[in-house]
């Protein structure tokens, strides 16, 4: 995970750069004012593979950049480039990741022929409203980089919830929906594999993979300083569920628990 957030973090600084060099040729005082970082690191624990019933902890260092709410960046989230820039309307360009699944992570099942998968960078366009304060509704459309014919879509609405002092936090729905591609690429079972686990064999169709609810927390310990928590719980929809990967070997409910310390400047 940490190598593949560090090739991320290359990729996206590289056109954060650009535009920053840019802006700093006519205003570098103000760019500096209007930029926010924060570093830190803490730990994630989630399912080993999509699907999976297991879980794995791993180190999470964590990065995020803001400039202007225009550019943003961060480990959990990717990349986006707000491009309209209007009071009620934001969209533009995303860029983010999705981890793969190794023989580790699989374990008994890759001995049996289920294959590992590479992690992936995925680029794509998102489009937001706000209709009323602290509620956001969105959209959003994504495709691997690399060659794997995988495109997915999401449909979101996230609520600030008022500030609980010092805490901030929100909730956020997430529909996502996968190709075929996509949903072959994560669920399906050949009939070679098939034929070692001893269930049939299975091809999804392009569809809706699953519903996610998360929460999100940030609580300062000091002016510069505080402690950011994720709570992620997904259903995985009836097209995964039916996988024989999930029904017989995993799980259609999903968890995520993240937690790090962070100091912002």
């Amino acid at each position: 995970m940490t190598e593949t957030a560090i090739k991320i973090f290359a990729v996206s600084l590289a056109c954060v750069s650009q535009l920053s060099i840019a802006h700093a040729q006519t205003d570098v005082a103000q760019a500096e004012q209007d930029a926010t970082w924060a570093i830190g690191a803490g730990g994630i624990r989630s399912p080993a593979w999509l699907g999976s019933s297991r879980s794995r902890t791993d180190f999470l260092p964590y990065f995020a950049f803001n400039w202007r709410d225009i550019v943003e960046l961060n480990i959990t989230d990717g990349l986006s480039i707000d491009l309209l820039r209007g009071s009620a309307w934001h969209g533009g360009l995303i860029g983010t990741w999705r981890r793969g699944r190794s023989s580790r992570d699989l374990g008994e099942l890759a001995k049996a022929g289920v294959a590992t998968l590479s992690h992936t960078l995925q680029a794509g366009v998102y489009l937001e409203h706000v209709p009323v304060k602290n509620l956001t509704l969105g959209a959003s459309l994504s495709h691997d980089i690399q060659a794997t014919g995988s495109a997915y879509g999401n449909l979101y609405i996230e609520w600030d919830i008022p500030v609980l002092k010092p805490i901030e936090h929100s909730l956020t729905l997430n529909a996502e929906f996968m190709n075929r591609s996509a949903m072959r690429r994560y669920f399906s079972v050949p009939a070679d594999t098939a034929a070692a686990l001893g269930v049939q064999a299975y091809q999804p169709s392009a569809g809706m993979s699953g519903t996610r609810l998360s929460y999100e927390a940030f609580l300062p310990t000091s002016r510069s300083t505080g402690f950011a928590l994720g709570l992620h719980w997904t259903r995985l929809a009836s097209k995964p569920a039916n996988s024989p990967l999930v029904r017989d070997y995993g799980s259609k409910t999903q968890r995520t628990y993240l937690m790090a310390f962070l100091v912002h400047f």
